[in-house]
This record gives structure tokens, C-alpha cells and sequence, in this order.
């Protein structure tokens, strides 16, 4: 994480703690997405270098500091807040949305943009729609893809929605492309703009990130 603060607690610490800890986080992909307290349950029990970094790495730095230091570190919302020096209802609402974002991390499967360089033109699907998805599987905000690329908002979901459908195809075909059919259509379900950057002004100048 790159918080404008010193995490209290050594990571090398936490890691040695949790080492004994069985993996959870399969359970989880491709599943229905966790609750909250199965999210707070495996965050307070797994490996922390292995298991919880890469999660943490993936929200945003504001909203994966208050998950480490509450899910974590144990501290209360109200310790919390007098670090960042905002109310405990904004680490509230922060730590929902990490959560949430979590939640989401959980349940679909893992694919690496190099992965996805490499299979998706196999579906077949054209470079214009294979960046789309990259850009879907990284920010799942239409918006902020189209803008990359130059395109329109409308464009980006028409293609995007083509694109599943050409994938669920192919997936029942070769089960090689099951994993990528189940990530993009979780997105096309119910989980656009779960990663999506909103900035908060109470959060202006508190440690000097982007809030989320």
C-alpha cells in the first residue's frame, strides 16, 4: 500500500502469525460473493504477505489502510478516524466500499492481462474488444475504458456486452474459456464501477491519496 502513514503493525509480523492458517480464498471463486463477515473472517485469518496483500493491493490505498488496520490490526473505527482525522462515519462508508470491493476480488477468478493477450484472440475476439475487456477486467467502469481508448461511453458497452456473449459461446464449447466468461459476465451482472475511482472532498488533503 502506498498510505500517507506508517503502518504500526510489521507485515513481516502479521505474515509469520497467520502462516498456520489454511488458504481460503478458493472457496470463494466463482462462488456467490462472500458476506461481509465471511470477508472480515478470512481477512483476520489468512496469510498476509500471500493472501491478504494481493487483495489489499488491489483497492485503493485509502480504503486498503482502514481494512489493515481494522480487519488486521484490530483497531477500532474511532482509533481509525483520529489517524485520518475524519469522522468514524467516513471510515464507515470507507471501509464498506473496501469491503465491497473485496467481496468482488473474492468471487471471480484470477486472469492476468498477459493471460488475456494471449487466449482471447483464440475466442475469436477482435484487439479493439480484447482491450476493452482488459480495460473492463482492471477499472470495470465504461466510462474510464472509453476514455483510455478514445471512444464512446456507448460503444465501449455495446462491444463489451457482444463480448461476453461471444465468450459464454465459447466457453460452452472449450472450457478453456469458462474462467474468462465467469469473470466478465460477474462484471455485466451486477458489479459495473466496483473499482471505479469517486473522489470525496472530506478526504482532500488526508495523507495525500485519491479517495475512492
Amino acid at each position: 500500500m502506498s498510505g500517507g502513514y506508517v503502518i504500526s503493525v510489521d507485515p513481516a509480523e502479521l505474515a509469520n502469525r497467520f502462516a498456520s492458517r489454511e488458504p481460503l480464498l478458493d472457496e470463494f471463486e466463482g462462488e456467490e460473493e462472500p458476506s461481509d463477515e465471511d470477508v472480515g473472517a478470512i481477512l483476520s485469518s489468512l496469510n498476509y504477505e500471500n493472501q491478504v496483500k494481493p487483495l489489499l493491493d488491489k483497492i485503493p490505498d485509502r480504503e486498503a489502510d482502514i481494512v489493515y488496520l481494522y480487519y488486521i490490526c484490530k483497531k477500532k473505527q474511532a482509533d481509525i478516524a483520529d489517524i485520518f482525522g475524519v469522522t468514524q462515519a467516513a471510515i464507515s462508508y470507507r471501509l464498506d466500499r473496501g469491503l465491497q470491493r473485496i467481496r468482488f476480488l473474492l468471487s471471480i477468478p484470477h486472469v492476468t492481462e498477459e493471460e488475456m493477450r494471449r487466449d482471447l484472440p483464440e475466442v475469436p475476439l477482435k484487439p479493439i474488444d480484447i482491450d476493452i475487456l482488459v480495460g473492463m477486467s482492471e477499472t470495470t467502469c465504461q466510462s474510464e475504458v472509453a476514455n483510455r481508448l478514445g471512444l464512446t461511453q456507448g460503444r465501449v458497452r455495446h462491444r463489451f456486452f457482444v463480448a461476453v456473449k461471444v465468450l459464454e459461446k465459447r466457453a460452452g464449447e472449450d472450457t478453456r474459456f469458462s474462467r474468462y466468461h465467469r469473470l466478465f459476465s460477474a462484471i455485466a451482472g451486477k458489479n459495473f464501477n466496483v473499482l471505479r475511482e469517486v473522489s470525496l472532498p472530506q478526504w482532500k488533503n488526508r495523507g495525500g491519496d485519491v479517495c475512492f
